[in-house]
């Protein structure tokens, strides 16, 4: 481990390499010890026979890195989140985050790029979630993971399965979604929410260029860091009340949640992934009947990966 940086006691820096420690669901406690305390720690490389990395916890820090993919270029971890060709325009553009880092505002930083990149490329579908939801038969309990959404691309059945467990979590909030699924503004907020609150892609690993700094933390080339965007995503002073599911949290902008990264390099199947949990939410409040619990869920074992070996649920009526 470099030596650089402050240390925490091993029971909190040593779940962030630890996959049993989220089989009961993401450990918000030990990140929110770190975040507070040491929002940029040293993760060992554990039982998951991956290089060691700095963890970046804080929703500052991960934005900066993302925003940076000249100074923090993707490793390959299985998932796309970006274009792997660099911009076409090189370092020279100007950065939306001038003023840190000691840089004066104003001053372009030749590692930033802007977050409102426009998409490319249109999606023209229209998934058919009402005929998904139809594989739950009345008065019987099924495995929506294994038994409703088993067909599709294991990303995308994480995120419905944790925007459903969202709301069978928050009935309260389930019910007022029914009560009011015409508001197409709370709708796309609810969305957003449901994908902070879950973030079924936990950590995205970058690779260091250049020497620089992280959270107080100087990094050095070839080094790695692990970007938590769970941890960001549950990061309270961006996010009141982190732990509530709040479908109206995006009704009036703020800033957005970091799922799917942020920039150019951001997650390519976003577009794809918002669409089709629309399409799911949108579904589910139109039924008659509400979901509910049939049994306890069970954890992926992944610090990497969000999501559910089982998720037991029926239709109440």
């Amino acid at each position: 481990m470099p030596r650089r940086g402050g240390a925490l006691p091993v029971s909190d820096a040593a779940v962030l390499g630890c996959a049993d420690a989220f089989a009961r669901g993401v450990p918000h406690d030990r990140l929110d010890r770190l975040r507070s305390r040491t929002p940029v720690v040293w993760q060992d490389a554990g039982a998951a026979e991956r290089p060691g990395a700095w963890a970046v916890l804080r929703y500052a820090d991960v934005q900066h890195a993302l925003t940076r993919p000249q100074l923090f270029p993707p490793e390959d971890d299985g998932v796309l989140h970006g274009p792997r060709t660099e911009p076409p325009d090189g370092t020279g553009r100007p950065g939306g985050m001038s003023g840190r880092g000691g840089r004066p505002a104003g001053r372009p930083d030749p590692d930033a790029i802007p977050d409102d990149e426009p998409g490319r490329a249109p999606i023209d579908m229209d998934p058919p979630m009402a005929a998904m939801l139809d594989r739950i038969p009345p008065g019987d309990a099924v495995d929506f993971v294994r038994q409703v959404a088993h067909d599709l691309p294991e990303t995308l059945r994480n995120t419905l399965a944790g925007g459903l467990h969202a709301l069978l979590r928050h009935p309260d909030q389930y019910a007022r979604l029914r009560a009011d699924r015409g508001d197409e503004r709370l709708i796309d907020s609810a969305v957003e929410e449901m994908l902070r609150w879950w973030t079924p892609v936990l950590q995205v690993r970058r690779r260091v260029r250049r020497a620089t700094e992280v959270g107080g933390v100087p990094l050095l080339p070839g080094e790695r860091v692990a970007l938590w965007l769970v941890s960001a995503n549950h990061d309270e002073d961006v996010f009141p009340d982190p732990g509530r599911f709040v479908p109206d949290r995006f009704a009036e902008g703020g800033r957005p949640h970091l799922c799917f990264g942020t920039g150019r390099r951001a997650c390519l199947g976003a577009r794809l992934a918002r669409a089709h949990l629309r399409a799911f939410l949108v579904a589910l409040l139109e039924r008659p009947a509400l979901a509910q619990p049939a049994g306890e869920p069970v954890m992926s074992r992944s610090s990497a990966r969000h999501g559910f070996e089982r998720l037991p649920i029926r239709w109440n009526g």
